[in-house]
């Protein structure tokens, strides 16, 4: 009779939780609703920055045992990826991370004077910092770039119902990378810094997103010979401050949840 009892107890036990379980569907999303706004969510993908470094844009001060310089400089893409974090439906963080190639070329603006003084600067150097083939080189510079900022946004299309959002934005960030002199150089690979503003337009469907704009960017950067020639360090300097202008960017990816 006991077991009866206990087993009836139990069964009804069983009936009471599984009701509770059919019925219970307060954590389950709806597909479709004509209240709840569309969320903006976190992004990571790849990402692409039509850069062109213009020589009317910088400054730059090349000196070597106290003679100057001229450069000219070309440049890759920057090429990365990205990701954002938003915080409210109109305020997100982010961060990039890329590569870029800088080609620096330079030459002496007195020639006749720089190779006599190339001349005394190998007899007072058992091994000179320099040779021949310097005087007129090129710098082959490969540059890790991270870029951290915020954005703020204007939302102007949220669709719960198709996954869907657009929105405009401006943005600000800070610059900071690290670069690398690939050819046998004597100035020191300096950290860079700099900064970043700009405006574009992200759209999100479903679990991609598109993020498109323009960037104006200001970078900077400062180095002198591991051994000095010159009296003082400044005698072998190479600091190179530029801007860029309405650079195009794109970036495409996935939204992380």
């Amino acid at each position: 009779m006991i077991k009866k009892i206990l087993t009836l107890s139990l069964c009804a036990l069983s009936f009471s939780f599984a009701d509770k379980i059919v019925i219970d569907t307060t954590m389950a999303a709806a597909e479709h609703s004509d209240y709840n706004e569309y969320e903006d969510r976190g992004s990571f993908g790849p990402y692409v920055e039509f850069n062109n470094i213009k020589s009317s844009n910088v400054d730059y001060v090349y000196k070597v045992h106290d003679q100057k310089y001229n450069i000219s400089i070309d440049n890759s893409y920057i090429y990365g990826a990205t990701g954002t974090l938003p915080l409210t439906e109109w305020f997100d963080i982010f961060l990039m991370a890329g590569y870029q190639y800088i080609g620096i070329s330079h030459h002496p603006r007195n020639r006749d004077k720089v190779m006599k003084d190339f001349t005394a600067l190998v007899d007072d150097f058992v091994d000179a910092p320099m040779n021949e083939d310097d005087i007129d080189g090129r710098h082959q510079v490969h540059t890790a770039l991270f870029q951290i900022g915020f954005d703020l946004a204007l939302p102007l299309v949220y669709s719960y119902n198709n996954q869907f959002m657009l929105k405009p934005y401006v943005f600000g960030a800070g610059i900071v990378g690290k670069t690398f002199f690939s050819d046998d150089t004597k100035f020191l690979a300096p950290v860079l810094y700099g900064y970043a503003y700009g405006a574009g337009l992200r759209l999100a469907w479903q679990g991609a997103f598109l993020s498109a704009g323009v960037k104006n960017g200001h970078e900077y950067f400062h180095t002198y010979f591991e051994r000095k020639t010159s009296d003082t360090k400044e005698g072998d300097e190479f600091m190179l401050d530029f801007d860029t202008y309405f650079q195009p960017y794109v970036s495409l990816g996935i939204t992380l949840f």
